[in-house]
C-alpha cells in the first residue's frame, strides 16, 4: 500500500471514530464525499489485515492437523502390533521422526539369568514384521 493508501485508511478510521462520537458529522456532505473517497483504501487495508490473521489461523490448524495425524498413525500401529505381540508392552511414539511404536517383550523362561538381568527384546519400529 501506498503511503497515500495509508493515509486514507486512517482518514476512514478517523471519520468513524468522529461519527461515533458525533453523530450530526455523518450529515455534512464535506464529510460524505470524504468517506466516499476513503473508504476503498480503508477497505483494501481492512482485507489486507484480516487475510494476515486467516493466514495465520490456517497455520495453526495445518499444524494441528498433522499433529493428529502421526497420533492417529501411531495409534494404528499400536493396535497391529498387540495382534502380532499379545504378550508385549507396546507404546505409541507419535513424535518421533516417523509416527513409530516401541515394542517390549520379556526375556524367554529358558534364558540364562545374565539376559534376564538385562531385560527382554526391545523393538523401535515404524513397520512391522513378525
Amino acid at each position: 500500500m501506498s503511503k497515500q493508501s495509508w493515509a486514507n485508511a486512517l482518514c476512514y478510521e478517523a471519520g468513524l471514530w468522529a461519527t461515533a462520537k458525533w453523530p450530526s458529522l455523518a450529515f455534512k456532505p464535506w464529510f460524505k464525499m470524504l468517506m466516499i473517497y476513503c473508504r476503498p483504501d480503508w477497505a483494501e487495508w481492512k482485507t489486507k489485515i484480516v487475510m494476515e490473521k486467516v493466514d495465520q489461523q490456517a497455520a495453526l490448524l495445518v499444524k494441528q492437523w498433522e499433529k493428529e495425524e502421526r497420533k492417529t498413525k501411531a495409534n494404528a500401529l499400536v493396535d497391529e502390533a498387540q495382534k502380532l505381540f499379545p504378550a508385549a508392552k507396546i507404546t505409541a511414539l507419535p513424535d518421533a521422526i516417523v509416527p513409530s511404536v516401541m515394542i517390549e517383550q520379556a526375556p524367554p523362561d529358558n534364558a540364562s539369568e545374565a539376559v534376564k538381568a538385562l531385560g527382554g527384546e526391545l523393538r523401535i519400529t515404524y513397520r512391522l514384521e513378525p
